[in-house]
């Protein structure tokens, strides 16, 4: 089980990663709900309050999975997610950095922090035409491993 409060502190940016909770949910339905993070998703339909409260609250008693807020400066600038799976023994991360947030490198730390983290084999799935988590997969130490369909995989 992780628990984790992590600082990395790359070319001046420090990222502190902590365990999201319950009182989170409204920060990080707003990120998920919004358009370029829908437009990136599997899914894009757009998530219900109380679907997303019911989501989060299983996301959290699930010890195979779990879900950081990244900060910068006190400041919530996005989210990384390690979902275990216990046949491959890799974690499968995803991430959404904050709308306000976007295009100041944050997402390349805050992913890279996690990988660091979880000091094992890690993997990720990203829908083709999503260059900004090509390159964030891709400092975290993934390399291209294929593609199905629309979505291209990638692992270290």
């Amino acid at each position: 089980m992780l628990n984790i409060v992590r600082h990395l502190k790359l070319k001046k940016m420090k990222i502190d990663l902590k365990e999201a909770t319950l009182e989170d949910w409204k920060l990080l339905l707003d990120w998920r709900n919004d358009i370029a993070t829908r437009k990136n998703s599997h899914n894009i339909d757009l998530v219900k309050e109380e679907d997303h409260k019911a989501w989060l609250c299983k996301v959290i008693k699930n010890s195979n999975r779990k879900l950081f807020i990244a900060y910068q400066n006190k400041k919530p600038v996005g989210t990384a997610r390690a979902d275990y799976d216990e046949l491959e023994k890799n974690y499968e991360l995803s991430w959404t950095v904050a709308p306000n947030s976007r295009g100041k490198g944050i997402g390349k730390h805050m992913v890279k922090c996690l990988a660091d983290v979880l000091k094992t084999k890690i993997r990720a799935e990203i829908k083709k035409g999503n260059t900004s988590s090509i390159r964030i997969a891709e400092y975290a130490g993934m390399n291209f491993k294929g593609k199905k369909g629309e979505v291209l995989y990638y692992s270290n």
